[in-house]
Formats: structure tokens, sequence, C-alpha cells
């Protein structure tokens, strides 16, 4: 519990409050935000090596993470963010509570039009001692490196306004198995206040000796939009490992709260 009587710093998320700077679009030059989140989780039982779920007992896995982060428009290109999370967290054999990573980088827009935007990205992670990774068996060491491609379209679904993202990374771990993700979200925004989305992670490791971690995380989450401006955001959301090989099957609920600047 000494989580919560903790100083935060920075963690992020894919989406800011409006549509036209969700994931891959960037902030407006001398334009940013911050956003607080919260995210207790908790698993017990795992995916074995066969993708086989349910049936591989974990024992105690519980975290609770508190993230912040934030970005900011450098030009109408280019936007930077710096990202860290505060950890919780203890298993039958390990228990940490203290920083868990920073991670600070960038994206760049390559094409903009009113509809369609692609975009390139890089960041490098490393300090703190908490787990990177659902599937880490204990406290992370070492520096990690990415670089990502984003995609995004805007378009209209019954008159309202919605869009997609797609995400690919390539992520060296210093300490650990090379990873490739793909992130993908779906949004729409059934009212101007309200915005609805459905997100999907997916990964996996290089092969090492041991194997090697496969994932697929859905999550659901409900925004609301605050003040004449809409700079105020909370966002309420459920997460859970729909598959995977060597991954913990995590159940996760999170509240957030975007502050645009």
């Amino acid at each position: 519990m000494r989580l919560f009587y903790s100083v935060f710093a920075v963690m992020g998320l894919l989406l800011v409050p409006s549509l036209s700077v969700a994931g891959a679009w960037p902030q407006e030059s001398g334009q940013g935000q911050i956003i607080i989140k919260l995210e207790p989780s908790t698993a017990d039982k795992g995916f074995d090596g066969n993708g086989n779920g349910n049936t591989a007992s974990i024992g105690k896995w519980d975290t609770r993470n508190v993230s912040v982060y934030g970005d900011y428009g450098i030009t109408k290109r280019i936007t930077v963010y710096a990202k860290a999370d505060y950890q919780d967290f203890k298993t039958d054999s390990t228990s940490y509570s203290g920083l868990g990573s920073v991670e600070v980088g960038g994206r760049a827009t390559l094409v903009k039009s009113d509809t369609t935007i692609l975009a390139v990205g890089a960041g490098v992670e490393g300090l703190g001692k908490g787990r990177r990774n659902d599937f880490d068996q204990a406290r992370s060491k070492g520096t990690e490196a990415e670089v990502r491609a984003y995609g995004g379209k805007s378009f209209k679904v019954a008159g309202k306004d919605a869009f997609v993202d797609v995400q690919v990374a390539k992520r060296w771990r210093e300490k650990g198995a090379d990873q490739v993700r793909v992130d993908a979200t779906v949004g729409i925004k059934p009212d101007p206040k309200w915005l609805v989305m459905t997100q999907v992670y997916a990964g996996q490791t290089d092969k090492e000796a041991w194997g090697r971690a496969k994932w697929v995380n859905a999550e659901v989450s409900l925004v609301r939009h605050l003040g004449t401006k809409q700079d105020v955001s909370v966002q309420l959301g459920a997460r859970q490992t729909l598959s995977g090989e060597n991954v913990p099957q995590v159940k996760a609920l999170s509240l957030s709260i975007w502050k645009r600047f």
C-alpha cells in the first residue's frame, strides 16, 4: 500500500482527449498533456509454453502501478515525451515497491492529411528496478531501446467521429530477449463528451533457451471529457490477457486522469 502515498513521475497511454491527436497524431506546437494512471492487476494462472491457459498455476501475482505520462509538441511535426511508473508488486518469489522504469523519446510525423497520418518514433528506457513486462519473473535491469512506426486514420461511423490507430515496434533489451510489438486501437465518439475505445496489445520475444513469451491483451475503456474546453478527461478501463505463451493471465482495472495544456 506504500504505492498510494508515493510521489509519481511519468508513463503513457496511447490516446489523448481529442480524436485529432490520438496515437500517431502529434501534439500541436507549444501544447502538451499530462496523464496519471492507476492500474491494479492480478493473476493466479498463466499460459504455458504451448499456449495452454488455466493449467499453469503461478501462485500469488499482484501488481499495483501508478504512472504519469507527459508529452509536448516541439514543432507541428515533432512530439517528445517522458514516462515512468511507480510499482508495488508481490509474487511467491519476489516483491518490490519503488520506481518501475523511466523512458524518454519522441515521434516525428512523416505524412499528415485531414484524415490520415504516418509517423515514426524512438525511445530509450532505463533506470528504475521494477518489472517492465507482465512476464518478467523479477526486477528488470539494463537499458532498452525501441523504434516504432505509427499509422492512423479518422473516419465517420453513422455520422459519429471514429478512428483506428496501428503501431508496430521493435524493442532491443540489454538484459532480456528482444521483442516485437503490435498495438491497435479503435475508438468512436458517440457523443462529443464521450469516447469508447477497444485496444489490443500483442507481441512476442525472440526465442531463447527457455523458450519465448507471447501475449495478446485486450482492453476496453470509456472516456468522459470534462469542462467547456474538454481539457480534462477521466478514463475507466478493463484489461485481460486473451492468449499467450509463458505469460500470466492478467486481469486489470484502470483509472486515468488526462489534463491538456
